[in-house]
């Protein structure tokens, strides 16, 4: 877990743009090989599925540097602050069961 009471902007840039790098590295890895599936788990709609696909390295780095964060979690607000404020095995299981109805999901 990171220690943001003694990072500097410098630091949590770079955080920011790490965790942009991991999050466009994956997004493009399934879009290659399941554009479908990346648009559901990563929440992309067709024209960014194909500039993924097409991307390089260098590019998708260029993205991560922009200093803005990528994504977003996709889930209602109020299904965060009861994560919150349950008890850790209570949100965890709230996480499994939305991943196991996205696999769910996965077969039509």
């Amino acid at each position: 877990m990171l220690n943001t009471d003694t990072m500097t902007t410098t630091d949590l840039e770079r955080e920011i743009a790490t965790l942009n790098l991991h999050w466009l590295l994956h997004a493009q890895a399934l879009a290659r090989v399941d554009a479908q599936k990346a648009s559901l788990i990563f929440g992309l709609g067709p024209q960014w599925i194909q500039g993924l696909q097409q991307a390089s390295v260098p590019m998708l780095r260029a993205l991560a540097d922009s200093h803005i964060s990528l994504f977003r979690p996709r889930f209602h607000q109020r299904f965060w602050q009861d994560c919150l404020a349950a008890p850790p095995s209570t949100y965890t299981f709230a996480l499994q069961a939305l991943m196991l109805a996205a696999k769910d999901g996965e077969h039509p």
